[in-house]
């Protein structure tokens, strides 16, 4: 931990050493929210739940992980079929900052930082909310704990279709 905290610092420092004020900067910004659909629990997934649930809970009072997923897999069947979205772009002078509502893979962020129209471009996780982990439909493919009912609350191709609509919003910002 004092290895990464201090290489960061460095880079940091280093960094600052070419900022470069600026008096006056333009300022633009887009926010949207689009539909995204939300996953559903299969009819094996829900008798899953039901019989995780109906079981007693041990003497100690602790229950394994297998409870909360149960009773999460019983919450997501309750979401609409799909939800409002908050995504912002904000430009602030040449460089674009994007958001998205969710925990996003590092591909996703990278993604959006090469195809974006303004450079220099990065993207904020866990803004206007928390959506859960937003995974790459690759990553779905491939499985995993982000991937899981109860982590992940958005369809497969989500993640594609919010980063499609940032740079949309960040082609509108971009200066003349």
């Amino acid at each position: 931990m004092r290895f990464v905290a201090d290489d960061l610092a460095a880079k940091v420092h280093a960094a600052l050493a070419k900022v470069e004020y600026r008096g006056r900067v333009t300022l633009a910004a887009r926010y949207r929210e689009p539909m995204i659909a939300t996953r559903r629990p299969t009819a094996e997934q829900m008798a899953w739940a039901k019989q995780t649930l109906a079981k007693p809970a041990p003497e100690s009072g602790k229950r394994d992980l297998s409870y909360f997923y149960a009773q999460r897999t019983e919450l997501t069947a309750s979401y609409p079929a799909a939800i409002p979205t908050p995504l912002q772009v904000l430009r602030i002078g040449d460089m674009c900052i994007g958001s998205m509502p969710n925990e996003v893979f590092c591909e996703i962020g990278l993604d959006f930082r090469k195809r974006c129209s303004i450079q220099p471009a990065f993207l904020v996780s866990l803004a206007h909310g928390y959506f859960g982990y937003l995974p790459t439909p690759r990553h779905h493919e491939l499985g995993g704990y982000e991937t899981w009912l109860g982590t992940s609350r958005f369809e497969p191709k989500a993640s594609d279709k919010m980063l499609t609509a940032l740079l949309e919003m960040a082609a509108e910002v971009r200066l003349p």
